[in-house]
């Protein structure tokens, strides 16, 4: 449920971008989306009440949050307001999914096996047959902007993955939201942009990248990164980019393409794969003289518990 909620969740942020981006400078943007997760992200905290970080993972909190909202949000929205359609640039984002997955296995000594490999591969075949046909669309040099958007992203997502996966997800994002809130301050007084949204639409924009988009979609992001792997949710990023298009065909008048239905039905049969249900069987019990247990890691894979016998 948590997984199918995310994909919407993310992608709302690429609709959402584009209108925000008409109506406010980029740091406005940023300012608010920032400020209005953080809000949320505080109310839930005083509820909640999780365990602060200790020594070093400030640190690594607010390097997380320099690379995973900071350098992603800044390309992608600057990339957005130079006029990169919005399904470019989920596809160009959907290709972090493939790379996270192929450096997992380098960076955190985690085996990634053949299934998830060739999950990743499907997925990323799918995010290239949705919006392939905006490869030529002439959007020139400003297709950088998203290029090193999805790399502050797949940075990110390791980073995260590998310094706070035991920070609880509350704190996290609420140290991750503060953090880009003052970077974004301290950088305000150098780029002379507007503060407020020149209508209800921005305010809409804005509120929904803050509230749903950041605090939801980020919370939600890092609770399945611990509950399961980056596999698993570089599996669901590989659905972005189909379902952003499918979005784009009420909310920003984008015609539906046969491309964008093809390509959303490759990325689920990716996922699928990717996250090994394809072929995966459940092991019979061996007769010892010990009857084992069998529960969940936090990955998922099977870990046994010896029970004694009665």
């Amino acid at each position: 449920m948590l997984s199918v909620l995310f994909v919407p969740l993310w992608a709302s942020g690429f609709i959402a971008g584009k209108i925000a981006t008409g109506y406010l400078d980029v740091p406005a943007v940023l300012f608010w989306r920032f400020l209005i997760a953080l809000v949320v992200m505080l109310g839930v905290a005083l509820v909640a009440r999780p365990a602060l970080p200790h020594g070093r993972a400030w640190l690594h909190l607010a390097v997380t949050a320099l690379l995973l909202q900071v350098g992603q949000f800044t390309c992608v929205y600057t990339g957005l307001a130079a006029g990169v359609p919005a399904g470019l640039s989920s596809l160009i984002l959907g290709m972090a999914p493939l790379l996270v997955g192929l450096l997992t296995p380098l960076l955190l000594r985690t085996k990634l096996g053949v299934a998830p490999v060739l999950g990743l591969l499907i997925g990323a075949a799918g995010v290239y047959v949705v919006l392939s046909d905006e490869l030529g669309g002439g959007v020139g040099a400003a297709v950088v902007f998203p290029v090193l958007g999805m790399a502050s992203l797949t940075a990110g997502t390791l980073y995260q993955k590998r310094f706070n996966d035991d920070t609880p997800v509350v704190t996290s994002v609420v140290v991750q939201m503060a953090t880009s809130l003052v970077a974004t301050l301290v950088a305000w007084p150098f780029l002379g942009a507007h503060w407020l949204p020149s209508s209800g639409g921005g305010w809409l924009a804005v509120g929904w990248l803050g509230i749903f988009n950041s605090a939801g979609a980020f919370a939600l992001m890092f609770l399945l990164l611990r509950l399961r792997d980056t596999v698993h949710v570089s599996a669901l990023l590989n659905l972005i980019p189909a379902t952003t298009a499918l979005a784009a065909v009420p909310v920003l008048g984008e015609p539906l393409t046969a491309q964008a239905v093809l390509g959303l039905v490759i990325a689920l049969v990716g996922m699928y794969v990717g996250i090994g249900r394809l072929g995966r069987r459940r092991k019979p019990t061996a007769a010892t003289g010990s009857d084992p247990d069998t529960t969940a890691n936090a990955d998922g894979t099977p870990r046994l518990q010896a029970r004694p016998r009665t």
